[in-house]
């Protein structure tokens, strides 16, 4: 029984380890482009809704702010009081996918009862979950970003970034902010894959 209990206090702190790297692992997204985009020089640009019904909500606001920030941080202004020279439009959602289940081991106590000759051993087993067979929901995340030359409405820039997993929406939208902006504008045809780390 010692033996037991020396067991266990060398696996718990290996359990724990584990599961707080569960809870910090990176965001992977893929990242598609298009474009005719020239280089910012110090271009105005505004941010809107692709769904005008979405405009005014907090929510776009919220990702629209993050969406600016890194327009600017490419080299884009925003625009003051008078139409901008580009206009960024903005569309995003989630979509539930099929559950997944993760078999992995399952925490199980074995006793076996042997005997020989006049002796009975009786041997206790146990083992330790490493993973577990709840259903685990998840969920394709998209946003898309699209530039729009206001003079004339050409289009100058399209991409879109997406990514799989179990948290939602809201939680992610930096993570995949940051994946579409990753070396922005990028190479025109092409997709990637980018993993943000929290």
């Amino acid at each position: 029984m010692q033996k037991f209990w020396q067991n266990i206090r060398m696996v718990g702190p290996f359990l724990i380890i584990l599961s707080l790297a569960g809870c910090s692992k990176a965001i992977v997204s893929d990242v598609t482009r298009f474009h005719n985009l020239p280089t910012p020089n110090a271009e105005t640009i505004e941010v809107v809704s692709l769904d005008p019904a979405l405009q005014n909500s907090l929510e776009f606001g919220q990702y629209a702010e993050l969406v600016g920030r890194h327009l600017g941080s490419v080299g884009y202004l925003p625009a003051k009081n008078k139409p901008s020279d580009l206009i960024a439009r903005i569309a995003y959602g989630a979509r539930p996918v099929d559950s997944l289940t993760n078999d992995g081991p399952r925490s199980s106590v074995g006793i076996g009862v042997g005997s020989g000759g006049h002796r009975t051993n009786v041997g206790i087993g146990l083992s330790f979950p490493i993973g577990n067979s709840e259903p685990k929901q998840e969920y394709i995340r998209l946003l898309a970003l699209e530039i729009i030359r206001r003079s004339d409405g050409v289009k100058l820039y399209e991409g879109q970034v997406s990514s799989r997993g179990k948290e939602s929406l809201p939680l992610v939208i930096p993570y995949l902010v940051d994946a579409l902006f990753r070396d922005f504008p990028g190479e025109s045809g092409t997709s990637s894959r980018v993993k943000v780390s929290p």
